[in-house]
Order: C-alpha cells, then sequence, then structure tokens
C-alpha cells in the first residue's frame, strides 16, 4: 500500500501528515508508530491524520497514543491545508479533541492560533488532586490542561540534559495517564527558554501547547509579562495571554517533505 505524505516542522517539533482518505481501513496507531520511526520510518514526533469534512486534525503521539491536540503540529496542519488547497481563507476553524480552534494564516508561514484558556479540573488532568506548587521530586510542579496535561517547572538552565528527570515526572505515579513535562528559564520578564519531555514521544525541540502553559504559568507565578517571546533549540514562538486567560500563540510551519511511504 503506497500512502501518500508530507512532512512538515515548527520550530523543530516534526510531524508526518496524511489524508485520511489515503488511509482509510488502516490502523492509524500502528500506521503512526510505523511512519515515526527514525530508522525504518519516514522519521518524526508525530502523524497528523488530516479530515477534510469537517476539517480536523487527528494527531498520533511516535509511540502511537492519541493526544487530544499538537500546538506546533496546528500549524503545520494549517500550512499543509493551504499548501494543498484544503482551505482558501486566511481564516479557519479546526477541531481538535480538545476543542475547535481558530486560526490566523500570517505572511511568511507564520500561524496564530486561538489556543483558548487553561483548564485545572481534576478530571481533564487525570489526577485525584490539584498540583499546583507542589513539590515533587525537589522541583516545584504546577499542573494544568492546555490543550493537553502540562506540568511546569522552573529551572536555572532549560536547555540542560532533561531526560531523566523528564521521564521520572511523565511517569510519576501522581500522573495516572502520564504528563507532559515543561523546564522553564525565565531569562526576563518578556523572555523565556523552555524544554519538554513529551509523554508518548520523550524530549522534543519543541512543544507550543508546552511553550502556551509555560508562558502562563511564569506569567501568573513569576510576575513575566502577558506577551512572552518563548526560545526553544530550533526557534521561537510568541504568546500573548489576554485579560480573560485566553491564550494566542504565534510561530512558523515549514515544509521539508513530500513522497510515499510504503506500507507492508
Amino acid at each position: 500500500m503506497k500512502i501518500p505524505f508530507s512532512k512538515y516542522h515548527g520550530c523543530g517539533n516534526d510531524f508526518v501528515l496524511v489524508r485520511e482518505a489515503d488511509v482509510i481501513g488502516a490502523d492509524a496507531s500502528a500506521l503512526a508508530v510505523a511512519m515515526c520511526d527514525r530508522h525504518c520510518g519516514v522519521g518524526a514526533d508525530g502523524l497528523i491524520v488530516v479530515r477534510t469534512d469537517p476539517l480536523e486534525m487527528i494527531y498520533y503521539n511516535q509511540d502511537g497514543s492519541r493526544a487530544p491536540m499538537c500546538g506546533n503540529g496546528i500549524r503545520c496542519f494549517s500550512l499543509f491545508c493551504k499548501d494543498d488547497g484544503i482551505v482558501e481563507t486566511d481564516r479557519f476553524d479546526v477541531v481538535t479533541l480538545a476543542g475547535t480552534k481558530t486560526v490566523d494564516a500570517l505572511p511568511n508561514g507564520r500561524f496564530r492560533v486561538d489556543m483558548q484558556k487553561p483548564q485545572f479540573e481534576i478530571a481533564l488532568c487525570g489526577i485525584e488532586a490539584p498540583i499546583w506548587d507542589v513539590e515533587v521530586l525537589g522541583l516545584r510542579l504546577y499542573t494544568l490542561f492546555m490543550s493537553t496535561i502540562h506540568t511546569v517547572v522552573f529551572v536555572e538552565d532549560a536547555f540542560m540534559d532533561i531526560e531523566s528527570i523528564g521521564r521520572a515526572l511523565c511517569e510519576h505515579p501522581l500522573f495516572h495517564a502520564q504528563t507532559n513535562v515543561n523546564f522553564v528559564q525565565i531569562v526576563d520578564d518578556k523572555t523565556i527558554k523552555v524544554q519538554t519531555y513529551e509523554r508518548g514521544c520523550g524530549v522534543t525541540l519543541a512543544c507550543g501547547t508546552g511553550v502556551c502553559a509555560s508562558a502562563y504559568v511564569a506569567h501568573r507565578e513569576k510576575g513575566c509579562a502577558p506577551s512572552l517571546h518563548v526560545l526553544m533549540k530550533k526557534g521561537a514562538l510568541d504568546i500573548q495571554i489576554l485579560a480573560d486567560d485566553t491564550i494566542v500563540m504565534q510561530g512558523p510551519a515549514k515544509k521539508i517533505a513530500k513522497g510515499e511511504y510504503y506500507d507492508d
């Protein structure tokens, strides 16, 4: 079976995108594992299945698990839809498991996304009690639902080796369904650095929803400005926190490749 695919990245966070019509009958979870394999597949942090009626982003992590939403992924999804003529307007809505997101296409391959408000309901986070300013493994944790579950910790060097501590926090018994872990360094009141350990994937070069969660906690708990420039290892995002706590993300997406994947 030949599957047409495209590959995009947002600040180094890379994705394989396929149209739903091209993978009908396939096990999408297994396909995600196979296509995202960096040695025997195309290689990516996640698989995005593009549904066109209605316009919907269906997202799978590298390990085949579903995720409600992906911040870098939705920008890549949006550019794919523009490139392939699926959408012709510069403003459009995208259905996700975390709700419908409004996207604005900007010049130079940039997109602005209304990420809506962070939520703190226990059921959404999959935990028994709120984890906010709680010490775990020597770090203060702040957990919230920002289109998916995120935990924010503040460190002196966000770009340190986070593999071991990221996994330990992600898989901590406090989190029944695991959590994404964002390591945040405050550079100044308008700039932060973020590196994320993602559940279902591990350390990634960028995480859009994680950056939104990090910016919100930095603003709420550390007094940072409501408009933040967020640095990651392969790029940057601009996050604006409105007066009603709505979070707006702005950043790039880029097409890397297009081809055919051979599914045995």
